[in-house]
């Protein structure tokens, strides 16, 4: 169409791509996210067989921005489009990289205020919105970490474990998914021990940070936390079995949390949760944190053949 052509950038083309894709986000912001995909490219977790760019007459015109994850889900960013031309137009190429994969879902990401052309991802697409990703934070740095902590709970670092501690955690965390309301479509489609997997290979994995949590020496949750560069640290995942929630114990998840944090000097606790999951949402407006940031989740489940 209008000969553009739909192509992979090269390593050198890989800053002004991302500069389009997300050139909607405020500079700082913009800054922020570049740099970080950058480092992921240099330290070798970012292929660029996942990033597409349209140029017309040798100008770029469009991108879209993914990375294949080891859970076999692909984890994209809306495609962006200049000039009046359709986001259709990297559909096909996009759909051939994720069957190349043998992918099994793509999650499409879309920034708050983000204009983009949602009829066309939902039809030519064949996506489908999920539910808004709700991106929360709460300082640490003046908080008394251990102070207001019960000892209700105990919190077993996965590391003290030394054959099948991966393996109970899987367990565990599969457990501690049933009927919750955080993203249900996706367990549905991805198996936890590759999810699992996949946070040890394209994360700072610490076993001292996935935690069993245990009442009256019976593990009823679980907790994992990933440390990050610099001030912050993330509660990637807590979930407790189904007999055990409305009690409170979230709460005790959370306050632990923040407590590690504090141990660990970082000054930002972070975390996200689907905002259909009013339990989870609510355990952590009431340890503090605050929303930061919102983004839609779009989901393709795609058809094996």
């Amino acid at each position: 169409m209008m000969n553009v052509e739909i192509s992979n950038p090269c390593a050198e083309e890989l800053e002004e791509t991302l500069q389009l894709a997300f050139g909607h986000l405020p500079e700082n912001e913009l800054m922020i996210r570049t740099n970080s995909i950058l480092e992921q490219y240099h330290s070798g977790m970012l292929a660029l067989e996942g990033i597409f760019q349209a140029k017309r007459q040798g100008q770029r015109i469009g991108v879209l921005f993914s990375q294949f994850r080891m859970d076999r889900t692909v984890l994209s960013w809306v495609p962006v489009m200049r000039d009046g031309f359709s986001i259709e137009l990297f559909f096909e190429p996009f759909q051939a990289f994720c069957r190349q994969k043998q992918a099994i879902a793509v999650l499409a990401l879309a920034d708050l205020g983000q204009q983009f052309d949602e009829a066309a991802l939902l039809s030519a697409g064949q996506f489908e919105l999920l539910s808004d990703l709700v991106y929360l934070v709460v300082p640490v740095s003046a908080q008394k970490t251990g102070s207001d902590f019960t000892e209700e709970l105990q919190f077993i670092p996965m590391s003290s474990f030394q054959e099948d501690g991966f393996d109970q955690m899987v367990e565990l965390v599969h457990t501690t998914y049933q009927n919750t309301h955080d993203f249900p479509q996706l367990m549905q489609i991805a198996p936890v021990r590759q999810v699992l997997y996949g946070y040890q290979s394209g994360q700072v994995f610490l076993p001292e940070l996935w935690f069993f949590v245990r009442k009256e020496n019976r593990n009823i949750g679980v907790l994992l936390m990933t440390d990050q560069p610099e001030e912050q640290i993330e509660l990637t995942y807590m979930g407790l079995i189904e007999e055990v929630r409305g009690l409170g114990l979230s709460k005790e998840i959370v306050r632990y949390a923040k407590r590690i944090a504090g141990d660990r000097n970082r000054l930002f606790l972070l975390t996200s949760v689907d905002e259909q999951n009013t339990a989870a949402l609510k355990a952590y407006l009431s340890q503090g944190f605050c929303t930061w940031d919102r983004k839609s989740v779009y989901a393709n489940f795609l058809k094996q053949t």
